[in-house]
């Protein structure tokens, strides 16, 4: 009785230390970039794969140069096909992670995505990647994808690229329990620093030359 009594202790820690393992490194790595609670309240249950045409693959925390993200990514999530999404991504940390005053900044927002089909959704603003001040340092760009109760009717019209009014101070939080979207079902995080790309898009995109 008593070796019996080992034997299942043992299973019973073995199928904890499991568990523990089999939580999304992206929920840990958010908090420990403080993501949650600068940008979330509860971090989202899955990760959301991103795929770059640069052939990068977004690993959760890692930096990444904004020329490798140049060009909108591929994702991938637990997708229902039947299913609508909204896709999210944002940087609050600009002009700066020390003073944040645009929070957040949008650098992307798609509407009635049908399953995975990014391409079918509505585009409220078209991408455009990380562009970091020269002197801010590290920032913090996260992508979030929402489980819509269906195909809905958004009031916001589509953003310009160019209108740096319409990108900045972004509230999600707002934004979301508009449309009553409960808590990202998948999402990702990483970091950029500004190379030479960033004065290209801010010609591009503002007509300024930093």
């Amino acid at each position: 009785m008593c070796a019996l009594f080992v034997v299942c202790l043992l299973l019973c820690v073995l199928g904890l230390g499991r568990g523990e393992e089999e939580e999304p490194n992206v929920r840990r790595i958010m908090k420990e970039l403080d993501v949650i609670p600068d940008v979330l309240k509860e971090p989202p249950q899955e990760l959301l794969k991103l795929r770059f045409e640069s052939g990068v693959d977004i690993e959760e925390g890692k930096t990444y140069t904004p020329t490798e993200l140049k060009f909108q990514p591929k994702l991938e999530w637990n997708a229902d096909a039947e299913s609508y999404y909204t896709l999210i991504m944002l940087s609050p940390d600009a002009p700066s992670r020390e003073y944040p005053i645009y929070r957040s900044w949008l650098h992307w927002l798609v509407v009635n995505v049908p399953g995975l089909d990014v391409a079918k959704g509505q585009p409220l603003s078209e991408y455009f990647g990380p562009m970091p001040p020269k002197e801010s340092g590290l920032l913090r760009y996260v992508a979030l994808v929402y489980k819509q109760s269906g195909k809905l009717d958004f009031e916001e019209k589509k953003m310009e690229l160019k209108s740096a009014e319409d990108h900045s101070n972004f509230d999600l939080e707002k934004f979301t329990k508009k449309y009553e979207m409960d808590a990202p079902c998948a999402g990702n995080v990483f970091q950029s620093k500004w190379d030479e790309y960033v004065p290209e898009l801010m010609k591009m995109l503002y007509d300024i030359n930093e």
